[in-house]
């Protein structure tokens, strides 16, 4: 079976027998190297890529993983749902038309199914995977950036966030931060702008096709009002969205890219140019204009905006020391002098964490046993630079969660401590490195053997360890601000053991830092503001986005507070040195008048 009948954006791939050989559940697979190399290819051409496969979710996304193309695909269905029903409630949900997406299946059941749900639907089966790469269908557009995938991975993280918040749709749209811009330079633009009038069916408002050097004539056409628009929130930047072309109080083109779709920036764009009459409305459209809506939760100045009016005066220097999935607050700050040290990946693919605190405690005085323990260690990179000792920075905001999550080891010969991995899993026990988590796939043995032979494992920090850290890391610097996050305490069931009632441990950890008293010492209470297992996503740890832009929130206004206070104390300062220079003056004019 083979049916290919127009341009393809959407490839959707079966797993078992189609984009791999063999049976995942089975564990006998191998991999295709000519469809993981189509796969990118599709890609790079700006076709995106998607799974609908009967499968247990969990193996299907490791062995992926494995392969390095898990990141290719956007709302992979792994499960064992019929895949007519899957496919029709999913194609609709990327905001494209079965005409434009291709479903490759082994099983002409499961592509019958498919077709007698969507009529429209392309398929073919795996024999015909070899034609397809120069099938003129499927040549796209040179799209070496990836950007519809990143566009489209920003859609699949907002999707799910919306199923996380239990919102109605408008009241998601209102936490969003929508921020619409308009711009009227449409010629320095007509290639993306002629892209979207060729292509855009969907929302498009006139259906009127033009060439590009139609448009362009259109365009400079006397008592003519044209622009296109970029759209932005809180989960990615849509780039250039739409376009209008208005001409005597009538539309000739009104045209959005269905990555807004159910944005209501059609019908706010729409009222914005006062309902003017729309020309050559033929056929229907995905979503009617709604001009009584309220709209105002969409803006022309984004949150971010505000942020970057407000602090980029600051001089104060702020440090940022914590998980990478921290990198959504850092998104809402924007502060221009922040400065971050985050998690990252070595050249073993391993996941690289220094900011534990006992990794602080030791790390100025290392001696060079310990020093050239460190640097050989699998697990850190050749030479281990944390931020905190080698910046001059003004407000350290701290996330904890390292301590709260590794184990500690130390080392028998020169009592060097290091964090590694889960804080209840000993890998100075041979019997768990049978099974290593895929995270620790890449890990070499001889890290293992090392930590065997040479390290006593001592378990996760205590609460009174933590405090204690915390407490020096404050005498440490005691003339600068210190913004700590603590952990959530939300119940979750994971299937994983060792991260089973982690809530107990958080609240533990939690409680300690509540009762530090120190004048420098400041903590956010996430568990304020995350409380239900919707606002956490793969495991206590990470968040939802919308609570994320929260904490952004709190952070924000801590940083205020801290700044009116070193504000006050540099402006007392410096009336402080006014006096003693008047001293001066005065004693030495005593001086004078005494001779």
């Amino acid at each position: 079976m083979f049916i290919v009948n127009d341009k393809i954006k959407l490839v959707i791939w079966d797993l078992d027998d189609t984009f791999w050989s063999g049976t995942i559940s089975e564990e006998k697979i191998i991999s295709s190297d000519y469809n993981i190399d189509l796969l990118k290819k599709f890609t790079d051409r700006g076709i995106v890529n998607s799974i609908c496969s009967k499968n247990s979710f969990k193996p299907a996304k490791d062995k992926l993983v494995e392969l390095g193309v898990w990141k290719y695909f956007v709302f992979p269905q792994i499960s064992w749902d019929p895949k007519g029903k899957v496919l029709n409630d999913l194609i609709p949900l990327m905001g494209l038309r079965p005409k434009n997406v291709l479903f490759i299946d082994d099983n002409f059941m499961n592509l019958n199914e498919a077709l007698y749900f969507i009529p429209d639907l392309n398929v073919c089966t795996p024999e015909h995977i070899p034609v397809l790469f120069d099938n003129k269908y499927l040549k796209g557009k040179n799209d070496l950036p990836n950007s519809r995938l990143k566009q489209y991975k920003n859609l699949e993280k907002k999707t799910d966030s919306f199923k996380k918040s239990k919102l109605s749709n408008i009241d998601f749209l209102k936490e969003s931060n929508i921020v619409v811009e308009i711009f009227t330079n449409c010629i320095e633009e007509i290639d993306r702008i002629s892209e979207l009038v060729e292509r855009t069916n969907q929302l498009n408002y006139t259906k009127k096709r033009v060439s590009k050097s139609d448009l362009i004539n259109e365009i400079n056409s006397p008592n003519t009002d044209s622009g296109y628009i970029k759209v932005k929130d809180q989960y990615g930047d849509y780039g250039i969205s739409g376009f209008y072309l208005k001409k005597d109080n009538e539309l000739i083109h009104f045209l959005f890219s269905c990555r807004t779709m159910n944005m209501y920036i059609e019908s706010w764009l729409y009222k914005k140019l006062n309902s003017p009459k729309i020309i050559g409305h033929s056929e229907e459209v995905a979503l009617v204009l709604n001009t009584r809506q309220d709209l105002s939760f969409i803006n022309n100045k984004s949150l971010s905006e505000e942020l970057i009016i407000t602090n980029t005066n600051s001089k104060e220097e702020i440090l940022f020391v914590g998980g990478c999935d921290l990198d959504q607050v850092v998104y809402y700050l924007n502060y221009k002098n922040l400065s971050t040290d985050f998690n990252y990946v070595n050249n073993l693919n391993l996941d690289v964490r220094t900011d534990h605190t006992c990794l602080l405690l030791q790390y100025e005085n290392l001696n060079k046993s310990q020093k050239e323990e460190i640097n050989n260690l699998e697990v850190f990179s050749k030479k281990i630079c944390l931020k905190v000792f080698e910046e001059n920075w003004d407000i350290l905001i701290y996330s904890l969660l390292t301590d709260y999550s590794r184990g500690l080891y130390q080392n028998k010969n020169n009592g060097l401590i290091i964090p590694f991995d889960s804080f209840n899993i000993d890998f100075t026990d041979e019997s768990n490195w049978i099974t290593l988590p895929n995270h620790l796939k890449s890990l070499p043995k001889t890290f293992l053997i090392n930590l065997k032979n040479n390290y006593d494992f001592i378990g996760p920090i205590t609460p009174s360890k933590l405090k204690e850290n915390i407490v020096w890391l404050s005498k440490k610097f005691p003339e600068r601000t210190i913004i700590l996050i603590n952990g959530s305490e939300v119940k979750m069931h994971p299937t994983n053991y060792w991260e089973r009632n982690m809530h107990k441990r958080h609240k533990n950890l939690n409680e300690v830092l509540r009762q530090i008293e120190v004048d420098n010492i400041k903590v956010i209470d996430v568990s304020a503001f995350i409380s239900d297992e919707s606002d956490v996503t793969d495991n206590i740890r990470h968040y939802s986005k919308l609570k994320y832009k929260i904490l952004s929130d709190n952070i924000i206004n801590q940083l205020n507070y801290q700044n009116i206070i070193i504000k006050n104390k540099n402006s007392f300062n410096i009336y402080l040195k006014r006096i003693k220079v008047l001293i001066k003056k005065i004693f030495s004019r005593l001086k004078l008048i005494l001779r």
